[in-house]
């Protein structure tokens, strides 16, 4: 079922805006490793406001450069008035999600010390999944005057998900992960739940540790739901697998203060899970494959980092 949506996209594709978008990423990821787009310069503004707007201009480059050079290159192409509020839109909110904030002072202020830190830590994403969601779920509304149709038209229709592809695509998957593990920038970022300790600080326990990896998956569901379900699952009414593209170099954009061979491969794997959701028309299978890749990387950097103590 995966190769047909494979074979069926490629047969369709565009291969010079193919072509030239994965070229436009090529040029994106050096920008941003050789000058330090994210790390050094957007992370070092002075305010929160500032920082939205460092990424909001990254990702509105990423996203809506694929888009004119559609229009450019597909005689035609219709400009939907829906189409281009979401064109505009999705860049400012996804930069509102990441440039997010201002709930970990006052959680601070409330419990001083590694327990408001742990809580921090653990709130941070499921904050930001709500946030989100309510930003896309009054945009859907606005844009059509209804919140009938949401789900089906977001890609979270759960009948009929055949979740057997998507576990052997984990499967495939793991080989890489294990060689990622060995790799010392991998290992700096990873594993996340790092994060829950502080210098000399008692470790986390259990629960703290369990409760760590439930939030941090919220994370991977507010992803699929804005790139896979809103980007492409709603996009794709209006212009069809056309909108994978796009999608995908927006996708490697939000990695851009990762190690690099990830930064890199989010762009394919944008590919492929922007094509399986486009042809399923469902978000389902690609929560379950960036989920299971997001608890590989921290189980492989678990086992790695245990092994070189």
């Amino acid at each position: 079922m995966l190769f047909n949506y494979i074979s069926e996209y490629f047969s369709q594709l565009n291969k010079p805006h193919f072509l030239i978008c994965t070229l436009l990423t090529a040029l994106l990821i050096t920008g941003n490793y050789y000058f330090g787009w994210e790390k050094q310069w957007i992370y070092n503004l002075p305010s929160r406001p500032q920082r939205v707007l460092g990424f909001y201009l990254v990702y509105a480059l990423a996203f809506t450069l694929p888009y004119l050079l559609y229009w450019i290159l597909v005689p035609g192409f219709n400009w939907n008035p829906a189409l281009v509020s979401i064109i505009a839109l999705a860049p400012l909110v996804f930069a509102l999600k990441s440039g997010m904030g201002g709930w970990q002072e006052w959680v601070q202020a409330a419990r001083p010390g590694i327990e408001g830190h742990r809580m921090n830590v653990l709130i941070n994403w499921p904050i930001r999944l709500v946030v989100t969601v309510s930003i896309l779920i009054l945009i859907y509304t606005i844009l059509y005057g209804r919140l009938t149709g949401f789900t089906a038209a977001t890609g979270l229709k759960l009948a009929g998900v055949n979740w057997t592809p998507y576990l052997i695509m984990l499967a495939v998957i793991v080989p890489l992960v294990s060689f990622a593990a060995t790799q010392a920038d991998f290992l700096q970022t990873y594993p996340k739940m790092k994060l829950l300790q502080l210098s000399t600080d008692p470790a986390p326990t259990l629960w703290q540790k369990i409760g760590f990896q439930l939030a941090y998956g919220t994370d991977f569901f507010t992803i699929e739901l804005f790139f896979r379900g809103f980007l492409v699952v709603l996009l794709s009414r209006y212009i069809g697998p056309a909108a994978i593209l796009p999608m995908a170099v927006f996708y490697c954009s939000i990695h851009f203060g990762k190690p690099l061979l990830e930064c890199i491969s989010s762009y394919f794997g944008g590919l492929l899970l922007g094509i399986f959701a486009c042809y399923s028309q469902s978000i389902y299978g690609g929560i379950v494959v960036h989920l299971g890749l997001a608890w590989m990387m921290e189980l492989a950097a678990s086992i790695a980092l245990y092994w070189k103590k």
